[in-house]
């Protein structure tokens, strides 16, 4: 039988949620201005500005998404001619994806938005020394 949650316990869960819920909340609006869902910005912002392509699989996990979605999703990015998928020399069975001139230059329009708002709701209000405790706890929860 599972333990109840103390006081303090279902107080940091209800805080996790509440914060979590309020940022992805704050950053889809302002992603759909570039109409951009999370995910789609998250790959842009995981591809940057390198031209070096990124392996599906390891973009799938590195975004913690399925394969399905990540494909789905690039085929959106791929539509509007954000990214370009292109079979890996070193493996013919893996596709890679790279970001195009326009999906850099998007990336480059919505980076500095999002970067301002991340700031104002998260990083701002959290004391610089207990950054890498909300980093560390964050991860280990995240952790499969």
């Amino acid at each position: 039988m599972a333990k109840d949650l103390s006081a303090d316990e279902l107080a940091a869960y209800f805080a996790l949620r509440n914060a979590g819920d309020r940022l992805q909340r704050a950053v889809a609006h302002q992603l759909r201005a570039y109409d951009l869902t999370e995910v789609q910005f998250a790959i842009l912002a995981r591809l940057g500005s390198g031209a070096d392509g990124i392996g599906m699989s390891e973009l799938a996990r590195s975004l913690a998404v399925t394969k399905s979605g990540l494909t789905y999703q690039a085929g959106q990015l791929a539509g509007r001619g954000l990214v370009a998928r292109r079979a890996s020399p070193a493996d013919d069975r893996a596709v890679l994806l790279y970001p195009t001139p326009d999906g850099k230059a998007l990336l480059g329009r919505v980076l500095p938005a999002h970067v301002e708002l991340v700031r104002e709701l998260f990083i701002d209000r959290v004391d610089p020394a207990d950054l890498a405790i909300v980093r560390d706890a964050l991860a280990q929860v995240a952790r499969d």
